[in-house]
Parts: structure tokens; C-alpha cells; sequence
């Protein structure tokens, strides 16, 4: 007997078509994006680059063809159920029967090849977020460099004041004059060094996020080929019940849709991994204002 996931199939439609603020940003080119990220203090470009990863990873988990494929698969499943419990409950099957399981299923084959079909806009959709988020990485390891470069620069300089202070060949408004600069230095290091940390961690979760969203395109491409290749199992059934055949017998390999209903699950639970890193962004990225 199948069991109907509709909790999961129900996470799915409801989360699809809804975006949430931090979508907003990832409305944007994203060159605008990185372009007004590279001219903002490190905690303003944290928060737009976090907001714009947030919202492309949502994008990628809203194709507005997944609620429809999954409307689809879901009804896929219920027929299939509905046939097999007039099968198994029936001494006898008339031609007549058969003729309308026939139908029934040739139906189910044309579902699965018309979802099936919408593989290839998804993923054109889904790459191109990707390519997005691709690009933030790039504009995280850019201010990293920028932020050690300026690091570096401050640390030499606190040496040369260190240098010409030891030296006590300046005058006592000039020692004063460098020591400010000095703390001055500090302070600045105090913020880039927090800075950096902050972009560190920002980095670790792009990884983390780029790493899911290659095995959650996986599992996808996994999922379109179990559609196809169901659509040829029941395809293959339809004809062997026109010739007359074994009712029984034609419905033996329609079993296999079992794995698109776990494939489906494991798309709901990626969508919530990712949606998780998303939060950790959104929370972990907080600096005190000026970085």
C-alpha cells in the first residue's frame, strides 16, 4: 500500500513561491550587488552579500515547475495505489477492466514524460542562481585579500613608528604625534582582524552552501532520470495490457515509483539543510559598527 507523504509534498508548495526579504537583494544583477558590496565597510558588505546569498539559495529551492511536478507526482502515485487495489481485490478482470488500467496508466506514462520534459528549464533556472552564488565566493575571497593586505600595511607601520620611537631622535611632539597614530593602527587592526573572522566564517558557510547545492543538483538530475525511465516502465505496461495480456503480469514493474516518492522526500529535507544555512548566515554574521 502506498503511503502518501502530503506533509512533505505540502512543505514544498507552501515554501516554493514565497520569498523572504533577504530575497530582495538577490533580485538585483548581481554585479550591482558586488559592485555596491566592494564600496561598503566590512559589516554593511557582510550584511548585503549575506542577504543576496540567502535570497539566491531560496531561488534555487523555489522553481516555480516544482510545484507542479510535484502535484503531478503525487497524483502519479494515488492512481497507481487506486489501480493496484482494484487489482488485488478482484477474482476476475474483464477486457473491458484491463482496457480502462490500459488508459490509466497510459496516462500516468504521458504524466511522468511532460514533468519529466521541464528538466531542462529548471536546471537553466537553477544555474544560473548557482553562477550567483559562485560569484559572492568570489567578492568573499576578494575582501579577505583586501582586508589582510590592510592588515599587513598596519602592522609594518606600527614596526616604523616602534623604529623611530626606540631611535629618540624625534622631537616630543612628533613621538606623541606617532604614538596616536599608533593607536590609531590598533584599533583599526582590532576591527579588520574581526572583519576578517567574520568573512572567514561567511566563507566556511559558502562552501558548505556550494557543496549542498551540487549534491541537491545531483539527487535532481537523479530524480528528472527516474521520471523518464518510469515513464518507459508504464509506457511499456500500457502496451502489454492493448495486447491482452496479464493484467497482473503488466503491472509487476510499476513498483519503481516507490523511489521517486523517497527522491521527492530527500528533496523537501535538502531544501531544509540549505534553508538552516541560511539562518546561520543571516545570525552569525553580526559585527560592531565602523569594521
Amino acid at each position: 500500500m502506498w503511503k502518501t507523504r502530503a506533509s512533505l509534498v505540502a512543505v514544498m508548495l507552501l515554501s516554493a513561491p514565497v520569498l523572504g526579504p533577504s530575497a530582495m537583494a538577490a533580485d538585483e544583477d548581481i554585479g550591482i550587488v558586488r559592485e555596491k558590496a566592494g564600496s561598503l565597510p566590512h559589516d554593511e558588505a557582510l550584511k548585503l552579500l549575506g542577504e543576496t546569498l540567502g535570497g539566491s539559495i531560496e531561488a534555487t529551492q523555489s522553481d516555480p515547475s516544482i510545484p507542479d511536478i510535484l502535484s503531478a507526482l503525487e497524483t502519479n502515485i494515488e492512481a497507481t495505489r487506486q489501480i493496484r487495489e482494484m487489482v488485488d481485490g478482484a477474482e476476475t478482470v474483464t477486457e473491458e477492466q484491463i482496457a480502462d488500467v490500459a488508459s490509466r496508466i497510459s496516462t500516468i506514462a504521458k504524466s511522468f514524460e511532460s514533468i519529466a520534459r521541464l528538466a531542462p528549464d529548471v536546471f537553466e533556472r537553477r544555474y544560473a542562481e548557482l553562477s550567483d552564488i559562485d560569484a559572492i565566493g568570489q567578492e568573499i575571497g576578494f575582501r579577505i585579500a583586501d582586508a589582510n593586505s590592510r592588515l599587513a600595511a598596519l602592522r609594518q607601520g606600527n614596526e616604523e613608528i616602534d623604529g623611530y620611537v626606540r631611535a629618540e631622535t624625534l622631537s616630543h611632539g612628533e613621538i606623541e604625534k606617532l604614538r596616536l597614530t599608533r593607536q590609531a593602527n590598533d584599533a583599526e587592526i582590532h576591527s579588520l582582524e574581526a572583519a576578517v573572522a567574520a568573512w572567514g566564517y561567511f566563507s566556511e558557510r559558502h562552501a558548505d552552501v556550494m557543496t549542498r547545492l551540487g549534491d541537491q543538483s545531483e539527487n535532481l538530475d537523479i530524480f528528472f532520470h527516474a521520471l523518464r525511465e518510469n515513464a518507459r516502465v508504464y509506457a511499456a505496461a500500457a502496451s502489454t495490457l492493448n495486447m491482452a495480456s496479464s493484467l497482473k503480469t503488466a503491472l509487476s514493474d510499476l513498483g519503481s515509483v516507490e523511489n521517486l516518492d523517497s527522491l521527492r522526500s530527500e528533496m523537501v529535507r535538502s531544501w531544509t539543510d540549505l534553508m538552516k544555512i541560511v539562518d546561520e548566515v543571516n545570525d552569525g554574521l553580526r559585527l560592531q559598527p565602523g569594521m
